[in-house]
C-alpha cells in the first residue's frame, strides 16, 4: 500500500483548507481505518482536542465501537455516494454527550490510494427531536378526531367481512385455515384501531403490557409477505438478546404495518426490505428543560431498496398530509410518529435514491438497563 502523506502535507496546499478552518461547523477527515486525517478549528472544538493529538487517532478511540456512526460511514463507503442522518448521538468520556445531523460523503486526496470520509456535523439537542415529534403528535390527534366521524361507517363493513371469512373457512381445507384466520384476525385488529381512534379525542392512554419486539415484527412481516408486499425479498437481523419492553402491542403493529407498507409503495419486484434489531448503550437524548437523560436503547431500523423520499419532503415526512406518493393521504407517518411518541421513543429518516431507512429508538425496562450498564461499564475504555 503506497504510504499515506502527513494530513498537513495534504491539506495546507489546498486553498479551501483555510476556508473550512473558519466555518462554524465541524468538518472531518477520516482514512480507510476510521481515522483522523483532518478536522477544523470547529472540530477540534466539538471533539474537544487539537489537531496534532487527533491526528492518526481511530474515532473508536473517542466513541464507542458500536455507535450508529460506524454504520453510516460503512454505507457510504459501499454505496460511494453521500449518506446523512438528522440526528444522531455522539458519546464518548472525552467529548460528553452530543446530538448532531450528520453527513458523509466519499472524498478522493492525492496521496490516498483508499477514498477518504468527509463528515460534517451541525450540532443539535436531542430535545429538538422530541420535541418535533410531539409537535407531529398534536397533529396526528387532531387528524384522529377528524376520522373518528368515520370510524362507525367503516366498522359495518369491516363486520360483513369478518363473518364471510368465518364462513369461508368452514369450506376450505384444514391446511388454508392459516390464511381465513389472518383475515379475522387482522378485522378485529383494524376495528379495535377504530376505536382507539374514536377514543383519542379524549387523549385515551396507551396500554403497556409485555411484549416481545421480534414477535410483533415477524407477525407484522407475515401480513406484508402475504399481501401487500409479496413483491419483497425481506432480510431479517434480530438480536437475540433483546428483552421484552413495555409497549402497547396494537399500536406497534399498526406502525410497524405503515412503515412496510410504505416501503412497499416505493419498490418493485426484487426490490428488498431489511429489518435489523440491536442494543446499544450510547443511544442518548436529553430534554431542553430538566437536561435529564433519556436512554434509548433498543433500535429497530427498517431499511428498503426502493426509489426513496424526494430531497425536499424529507423534512416533512412525518407531519400530516404530506405524500411522497400520487394520491397518498400523508396520515400514515404522522401516526407512526405519533406511536413513537407516546412510547417515549424518537424515530429518524434517511433517504436517498438507493432507497430509504427509518430508524426507531425505543426505551426498555429499567431493570435491563441497570444490569446492562453494570456488565458493561467494567468492559468500557476511557480514554
Amino acid at each position: 500500500m503506497q504510504p499515506k502523506l502527513s494530513p498537513l502535507s495534504s491539506l495546507d496546499s489546498l486553498p479551501l483548507a483555510d476556508v473550512m478552518d473558519v466555518l462554524p461547523f465541524p468538518v472531518v477527515l477520516l482514512d480507510e481505518e476510521d481515522s483522523f486525517v483532518w478536522l477544523n478549528h470547529a472540530g477540534e472544538h466539538f471533539f474537544k482536542s487539537s489537531l496534532s493529538i487527533l491526528s492518526g487517532t481511530r474515532l473508536d478511540r473517542l466513541i464507542p465501537n458500536d455507535s450508529q456512526i460506524f454504520s453510516l460511514i460503512r454505507r457510504a463507503r459501499q454505496s460511494g455516494s453521500s449518506v446523512e442522518d438528522k440526528a444522531i448521538t455522539f458519546v464518548g468520556p472525552r467529548i460528553g454527550l452530543k446530538g448532531a445531523s450528520i453527513q458523509l460523503v466519499p472524498f478522493h486526496l492525492a496521496g490516498f490510494e483508499m477514498p477518504l470520509i468527509l463528515m460534517t456535523l451541525q450540532e443539535r439537542t436531542g430535545a429538538e427531536q422530541l420535541a418535533t415529534q410531539q409537535n407531529f403528535k398534536g397533529a396526528a390527534l387532531s387528524m384522529s378526531r377528524m376520522t373518528s366521524l368515520l370510524a362507525h361507517e367503516i366498522k359495518n363493513p369491516l363486520a360483513g367481512i369478518k363473518g364471510a371469512a368465518q364462513l369461508l373457512e368452514m369450506e376450505l381445507p384444514e391446511a388454508q385455515h392459516e390464511l381465513s384466520n389472518m383475515i379475522v384476525s387482522e378485522t378485529d385488529r383494524i376495528t379495535s384501531l377504530l376505536q382507539r381512534i374514536e377514543n383519542l379525542s379524549s387523549d385515551a392512554p396507551v396500554r403497556f403490557e409485555t411484549v416481545n419486539i421480534h414477535e410483533i415484527l415477524d407477525h407484522c412481516l407475515k401480513i406484508t409477505s402475504a399481501s401487500f408486499g409479496r413483491h419483497l425479498d425481506i432480510k431479517r437481523s434480530y438480536d437475540p438478546s433483546l428483552p421484552d419492553i413495555q409497549a402497547d402491542r396494537e399500536m406497534l403493529v399498526q406502525c410497524f404495518i405503515n412503515l412496510f407498507k410504505n416501503a412497499s409503495e416505493a419498490t418493485t419486484r426484487g426490490d428488498s426490505l431489511s429489518i435489523h434489531t440491536s442494543y446499544s448503550l450510547t443511544r442518548y437524548v436529553t430534554t431542553e428543560t430538566s437536561r435529564k437523560l433519556i436512554h434509548l436503547p433498543l433500535q429497530i431500523a427498517i431499511e428498503d431498496s426502493g426509489k426513496g423520499v424526494s430531497e425536499e419532503l424529507q423534512a416533512h415526512v412525518f407531519e400530516p398530509f404530506v405524500s411522497n406518493k400520487s394520491g397518498g393521504s400523508g396520515l400514515g407517518l404522522a401516526m407512526v410518529a405519533s406511536v413513537i411518541a407516546d412510547h417515549g421513543g424518537a424515530i429518524a429518516m434517511q433517504s436517498s435514491a438507493q432507497g430509504s431507512c427509518f430508524t426507531l429508538n425505543l426505551p426498555i425496562t429499567q431493570s435491563y438497563t441497570d444490569s446492562s450498564v453494570s456488565n458493561q461499564a467494567s468492559e468500557k475504555e476511557v480514554l
